[in-house]
């Protein structure tokens, strides 16, 4: 929210184009680096101390506010007591504007005015200040500043703090400070050496003398200080940080000095390209006097420190040394990375995977080998081995190959360099390489399709000749075959030693066309959904276990062990031997009422390869209906019938007793979509879709105990979208866009807080999505990140929505929608640490051109309830692409940027630190990225972290096992929900998605989606100390809480969904990189 502007600044400002004094962040660095040799002038403010644990002054007000409506409130002081919460912030300063004495929210004269009010005593006020510092140690921005002092860039600091951050930094990095105070004045006329830095405490220091902060001592500066700051900043740079502007008397002080000639600039650093209406009138004062001022927006302090070294002392040896030494702190910390254990002593279930153990060759051919500059080596491998029995995978200048020295001579010729020598292969080179993944598993595939008459790609699938038939997609032709998809894999099993390879098969289709052009990916897509429909039906556990039989038939047909040397009977020793049998796994389930599985007695339990264990399902905690109490259960929408929202007691004080709408619709639309939005206040049976889910839909007031009012179209909270069409798409779909913001921005203006409904007709299909000659444009994300900005709520709603035949799904899934967009919080996790928080980190990656890609990161925070609470956009500017070029991975010193941003946000979204801290990640943490990470979260006092990377397994598939009359059989569904297993000491294959309990009662099931085989998630910990049992549950626990749609859970963890997704949207929000924001607003 901007702060308030006054009449006179309002006039000023008019005639006043700030455009001209923003400055580029990077065109800023760049100065700095011409004036490396310049004696700067900082002024810090509160926000220059938020790294360091010192709350803003902007929080210091909201708890002041806090604290008098809680005196004055006393019975409210649980619901009141998170005054970091935008629900509680508004409900407080809503009670303060009604009571008609205090200040206007964001106003100049809040800071002091609550300051008095909220401690009219001088001693108890200076006691307040001087606790909030107490035990703080300067972070690493201010350090980095003393070390610029040090070198002479940075001459005198000016400050409106009274923590003393800027004298403790300066003591440790060999200066002496020269502090001066309100009762020290004098000594600010003292010569300084180079070995000295002067800090002016400008409001005074509680530990030497009184403190400045209410109206009447801040409407002064020193007379002295005055004279101080009009003499540095005549000649000399200032940089300001952290600092609002709000103090009207050193503000005067800045354009009195200003008003006089100089060669001095300013540069005024803030968040965001916004600057307030303060800094904007005193930008212009300067332009009026013939000076230079420029605003500049940052990521904060530290992060202007850490890249001011980057850009002006990188090179230098002994700074980057000291800066260096600073991030990593002690480096001897051990590398803390204890193993997975599970207890698994008892089984209670089996599961069979497609995986089939597989000897390799332990030695492979090694050659030189020459590639044409713009060759493609897979490529041109791939042809010169076409129809030869060899396989070949380049790795650098190298070749590694498979076939006889002949055939390889043969088929390379001259391009060989040198001798072709044999050269050892351990598995854990395979399983780390790529080049020699695909090497090996090509060559089982060459081998099985030659040995077994089958169609190949000779990369990844073989297919059956004879199953092939026609199929049309489009009225164009197409060849299915049956086919089966191979990879292979590893695990390090803690159960033995060495590792096993495995080589899965994955039944899927083979496609081609019947002209051979290349098959298109919607023909594909399309014909291979209803293949992958056909083949497992509606019991997929049961058919995917056919179709295990089926292929093992066809791969293993004397059902023994195949065996064979590549190329056959060559004498290379090259010597494969698959088993016939695929790997089990043994389930211990946690709980009672469990019976041991029995083994038949034909079984051999030697295929049993690993042992798990079913974790529960997590429970959601929910308010009681008497209000005493919470009540927990795992089913979300029974949770809330029976009983109310988790924040249902906070009805009618924090919020208000009701949820408003705003619609912007088109008028020829209006009638349908207020029939469809009062549907949310009717109530809607299930029918026959998703039984063992869905319930009844009551209607919203029964559901959340408040009502939802859905505004009359003739009323002012329903507004018209509708456009002229223009010459262009892109015209046209700005165009509505602009529109659409026009709706939002009267919405807004009615001063209630609405979550506004966006209606799209499917007319618009055409122009909401648009990419005309490489310029693209998203209406949903544009209207998203605009409504972010402005804190506001939307919930699109296309036309095919209110035609959906499943109309209680919908009632239930956009109520939730509408409620939580509301700011509301319909339940939390139950039993998670509740000192931890969660961290999803998320990227997107644009490609300008090949050598110029720009990355912007997400962090999104979660707290020990599963709540996420805000997330922050940085743009990344250290980093490298991994062989894809489409992950990045950070460098240590963006990384420890990384994690000094997280801290702040832990501390402006909780107003404490964890004191554990687990980060998400879709990919590996690397080595700079982990240590840069782990250095900055610990310099802040959170040393229990753990870094883990979750995604999908994409080859290995499971089915449940029963025993029954001495015979193994396919379950009837699918494996539960919340197995894991270890692969190796430190990562796991767990199920997020599986059978859960049916609503119906404990002996049903329900299965999501229910027409595939559920997909395992690999969860792998590349530092920390928790173990899989804690980070299982807690993956499990955050599944449950995506609130953007109703399912039971999501495949993902909440922490990954959202910040991917974010990320996404985030580019229309780049300029606003370094803002904070509810979540919930880009839902």
């Amino acid at each position: 929210m901007n702060s308030p502007k006054s009449p006179v600044i309002t006039d000023i400002l008019q005639e006043f184009d700030i455009s001209k004094a923003l400055l580029p962040y990077d065109a800023f660095l760049r100065v700095l680096r011409e004036n490396t040799d310049t004696g700067h002038v900082f002024l810090l403010g509160a926000g220059a101390s938020i790294s360091s644990g010192i709350q803003s002054a902007a929080d210091c007000i909201w708890e002041w506010k806090r604290n008098i409506f809680i005196t004055q409130n006393p019975n409210l002081s649980k619901e009141y007591s998170e005054y970091k919460s935008d629900s509680v912030r508004r409900s407080i300063q809503k009670w303060l504007d009604a009571e008609g004495c205090y200040p206007l929210e964001n106003s100049t004269e809040e800071y002091s005015y609550y300051a008095l009010k909220t401690f009219p005593i001088d001693d108890t006020r200076r006691k307040y200040f001087e606790n909030i510092c107490k035990g703080k140690e300067p972070f690493i921005g201010y350090k980095i500043l003393a070390l610029l002092a040090k070198y002479g860039m940075v001459r005198s600091v000016f400050s409106t703090n009274f923590d003393g951050l800027v004298e403790k930094s300066a003591h440790q990095m060999g200066l002496t400070p020269i502090a001066i105070s309100l009762d020290t004045a004098e000594r600010i006329h003292r010569p300084v050496n180079n070995q000295e830095l002067m800090s002016v405490a400008l409001h005074g220091d509680f530990k030497y003398g009184p403190l400045k902060n209410t109206s009447t001592e801040l409407d002064t500066q020193h007379e002295t200080f005055v004279e101080a700051i009009e003499r540095h900043l005549y000649d000399k740079h200032l940089i300001v940080c952290g600092y609002s502007g709000r103090d009207i008397s050193l503000m005067k002080a800045l354009k009195k000095a200003y008003a006089k000639p100089g060669g001095g600039m300013l540069f005024w650093c803030g968040y965001g390209d916004d600057p307030s209406p303060q800094v904007q009138e005193l930008l212009n004062s300067l332009s009026q006097s013939g000076r230079h001022g420029y605003y500049i927006g940052t990521d904060g302090f530290d992060q202007l420190m850490t890249d001011t070294w980057k850009t002006c002392f990188t090179d230098h040896e002994e700074f980057s040394s000291a800066v260096e030494k600073l991030l990593k702190g002690n480096t001897t910390d051990e590398w803390i990375k204890t193993p997975f254990t599970i207890d698994s002593s008892t089984t209670h279930a089996l599961l069979r995977s497609n995986l089939v153990p597989i000897s390799l060759p332990s030695e492979v051919y090694q050659m030189e080998f020459s590639f044409e500059p713009e060759e493609k080596a897979w490529a041109t491998l791939r042809e010169l081995t076409k129809d030869k029995a060899v396989v070949a995978a380049p790795i650098k200048k190298m070749v590694f190959a498979f076939g006889t020295q002949g055939a390889i001579r043969e088929a390379f010729g001259s391009r060989i360099k040198d001798a072709i020598k044999r050269t050892p292969i351990t598995y854990e080179e395979i399983k780390n390489s790529t080049a020699l993944h695909h090497l090996y598993i090509r060559t089982v595939i060459k081998a099985l399709s030659l040995k077994l008459n089958l169609g190949s790609d000779f990369k990844k699938l073989l297919w059956l000749p004879n199953s092939r038939r026609t199929v049309t997609h489009e009225n164009i032709a197409y060849e299915l075959f049956d086919a089966v998809e191979m990879t292979l894999s590893f695990d390090n099993n803690i159960y033995r030693t060495p590792p096993f390879a495995y080589v899965s098969f994955k039944p899927t289709f083979y496609l081609q066309s019947t002209d051979e052009k290349p098959v298109p990916k919607r023909a594909k897509f399309d014909i291979g959904k209803k293949y992958h429909e056909d083949t497992l039906g509606q019991r997929p556990n049961v058919k995917y276990n056919e179709l295990l039989d089926y292929w093992r038939g066809i791969l293993f047909p004397e059902r023994a062990p195949l065996k064979f040397e590549f190329p056959f009977d060559s004498g290379t020793a090259f010597n494969f031997s698959l088993s016939s049998n695929t790997m089990h796994v043994a389930i211990k389930r946690i709980g009672t009422n469990n019976y041991s599985f029995q083994f038949p007695t034909t079984f051999d339990q030697k295929l049993i390869l690993h042992r798990g264990i079913q974790y529960a399902e997590p429970t959601l905690e929910f308010s009681s209906r008497s209000g005493i109490g919470m009540i927990q259960d795992i089913h979300p929408m029974r949770g809330l019938i029976q009983n109310r929202p988790y924040d249902f007691s906070m009805n009618n004080n924090v919020f208000e007793p009701e949820i408003n709408l705003g619609v912007i619709c088109p008028p020829s639309h209006k009638d349908a979509l207020y029939q469809f939005l009062q549907r949310l206040n009717a109530i809607k049976p299930t029918g026959t879709f998703k039984q063992e889910y869905l319930l009844d839909y009551p209607n919203f007031i029964s559901i959340y105990g408040i009502p939802l009012n859905v505004p009359d179209p003739q009323s002012e909270l329903w507004t018209n979208s509708s456009f002229e069409p223009k010459e262009t798409l892109i015209a046209t779909a700005t165009s509505l866009a602009n529109n659409i913001k026009r709706s939002i921005d009267l919405l807004e203006a009615t001063n209630k807080k609405l979550v506004m409904v966006i209606f799209v007709p499917t007319a618009w299909n055409n122009i909401t999505t648009v990419d005309d000659e490489g310029e693209e444009f998203d209406l949903h994300d544009y209207i998203k990140a605009y409504a972010a900005q402005k804190q506001i709520s939307t919930q699109f709603i296309r036309e095919d929505t209110l035609t959906d035949n499943l109309e209680c799904q919908v009632n239930w899934w956009l109520s939730l929608s509408f409620y939580v967009k509301a700011q509301r919080t319909p339940w939390i996790l139950n039993n998670l640490q509740s000192e931890t928080a969660f961290v999803g980190l998320g990227y997107s990656v644009r490609h300008r051109n090949e050598n110029n890609k720009i990355i912007l990161g997400c962090s999104h925070i979660y707290n020990a309830y599963g709540q996420g609470l805000k997330y922050k956009l940085s743009r990344i500017e250290d980093f490298f692409l991994d062989n894809s070029r489409r992950n990045p991975f950070l460098s240590y010193t963006e990384a420890y940027k990384l994690g000094t941003s997280i801290r702040e946000l832990f501390f402006n979204a909780m107003g404490y630190l964890p004191k554990r801290v687990v980060l998400h990640k879709r990919t590996p943490f690397k080595t700079d990225e982990s240590q840069g990470i782990i250095d900055s979260l610990k310099k802040t006092g959170i040393h229990q972290i753990d870094l883990v990377e979750i995604n999908f397994e994409p080859d290995a598939r499971f089915i449940s096992l029963i025993s029954k009359d001495n015979t193994l059989s396919p379950h009837w569904y699918p494996l539960s929900r919340g197995n894991c297993f270890l692969l190796d000491r430190f990562t796991a294959l767990m199920w997020t998605h599986g059978i859960v309990p049916s609503v119906k009662g404990q002996n049903r099931n329900y299965y999501l989606g229910g027409k595939n085989i559920p997909v395992p998630i690999k969860v792998k910990k590349h530092y920390g100390s928790s173990n899989i049992s804690i980070l299982a549950t807690e993956i499990l626990g955050l599944t449950k809480m995506n609130w953007n749609n109703f399912d039971l859970y999501g495949k993902l963890p909440a922490t990954l969904e959202s910040s991917n997704e974010i990320a996404r949207i985030g580019w229309l929000l780049n300029r606003f990189a370094g803002k904070t924001y509810d979540y919930r607003n880009l839902m």
